[in-house]
């Protein structure tokens, strides 16, 4: 995930008074499966400032377990003057650095190292939390303290592509976890050009409204498959339901592909749910509220064109905020025999409310 925006400053009473602590913790455990709930972090996160507490926290306790296991390692081709012949001697690099006259030659060798990409990743991250001056003192010592463990691992310039570049396999796939958070730290940076100083951060909720929507769709989809076993969950695409006795037919494959969020089913009962994440839900023309006119376009699409025998409803599902005047949003329309829904789900509420919320969504299929 790579959240980016302008330069905000973090606020966090602002971000506080927007979406609790906890709430997040629960929200990217269910949005990245292997971000388990740990009810300690939990319990912990009532007393946490901000979103940067509760990353360092748990990128504290996945570091412990990384050096309890140990740190993956990867065999890296070093290349070194060593007077201890090892490896594929170079001749014609020795020849031209003469080598010779220290009694040394141009060695290349592999070595297995814990200086890889994954471990690199770490340290760099954790050197940037330290630097954060609103993180709290505790986790800074904490952070510091494990800090000598990667003492012979390098610090690298993160971007995006050196998250794409990782290899992941079933003897690195435990270090899912903190890449996650360093992942999401790094996404929240903002750009410090001088490379020294303090570290500074944008507030969570004030990033891009994709990204923000990502992990809601995420949430909401992993929040089913697992609370609801009982339901088939899923994001199927959707096909244009063409008519077949159509002769003229012509350019299908220029078609926009219909891609859908959540879908729902049990029995003969389907809900194609599509998540929405937007700063505002509601927007205005002369005055006058009105619902956005392509996320309705579009989920009466998939309902129409969904390939299905029995009973099919749709539903737009807003993340909504305290102060948001749209935040109890229920409507209910019926077009062309099919009911749309519109919904909004608050996320600054005790979380119990919000898995009642979730759960009271799929009593339409789950109800005969």
């Amino acid at each position: 995930m790579y959240f980016r925006l302008k330069l905000i400053e973090m606020t966090t009473s602002k971000f506080k008074d927007e979406i609790p602590i906890q709430n997040i913790y629960y929200m990217l455990s269910y949005a990245y499966k292997n971000l388990k709930i740990n009810q300690d972090i939990f319990k912990e996160s009532l007393d946490f400032k901000n979103i940067y507490d509760l990353f360092a926290r748990i990128l504290i306790e996945a570091i412990n377990n990384l050096i309890r296991r140990g740190f993956y390692k990867e065999y890296i081709v070093k290349t070194e003057d060593t007077s201890n012949i090892k490896g594929k001697i170079n001749i014609s690099t020795s020849i031209k650095r003469r080598t010779s006259i220290y009694k040394k030659l141009n060695c290349q060798y592999d070595e297995f190292s814990s200086d890889v990409l994954f471990n690199q990743i770490i340290k760099t991250t954790m050197d940037k939390l330290i630097r954060v001056n609103s993180l709290d003192n505790k986790f800074k010592k904490n952070l510091k303290r494990l800090r000598p463990f990667f003492h012979n691992i390098d610090s690298i310039d993160l971007n995006k592509q050196v998250f794409k570049s990782l290899m992941w396999h079933k003897n690195n796939k435990y270090y899912s976890l903190p890449i996650t958070i360093c992942e999401l730290i790094f996404s929240l940076e903002l750009p410090d050009d001088a490379k020294k100083g303090d570290i500074h951060f944008k507030d969570f909720i004030q990033t891009d409204e994709k990204e923000l929507a990502n992990l809601f769709e995420n949430f909401v989809f992993n929040f089913f498959k697992k609370e609801l076993k009982q339901l088939n969950v899923s994001k199927p695409k959707i096909n244009w339901n063409l008519d077949e006795n159509f002769s003229e037919e012509e350019g299908v494959e220029y078609l926009p592909k219909m891609r859908t969020d959540i879908v729902l089913e049990y029995e003969n009962k389907v809900i194609i749910i599509d998540t929405k994440f937007y700063k505002k839900i509601l927007s205005s023309f002369y005055e006058k509220s009105l619902l956005n006119s392509s996320n309705l376009y579009q989920i009466y699409s998939y309902i129409h064109n969904y390939d299905f025998d029995g009973e099919i409803r749709g539903m737009l599902l807003y993340a909504a905020l305290e102060d948001d005047k749209s935040k109890n949003i229920d409507f209910k329309y019926k077009i062309q025999d099919k009911v749309i829904q519109i919904k909004t789900l608050n996320l600054n509420q005790d979380w119990d409310k919000i898995d009642s919320d979730l759960k009271q969504i799929a009593n339409f299929i789950l109800t005969s």
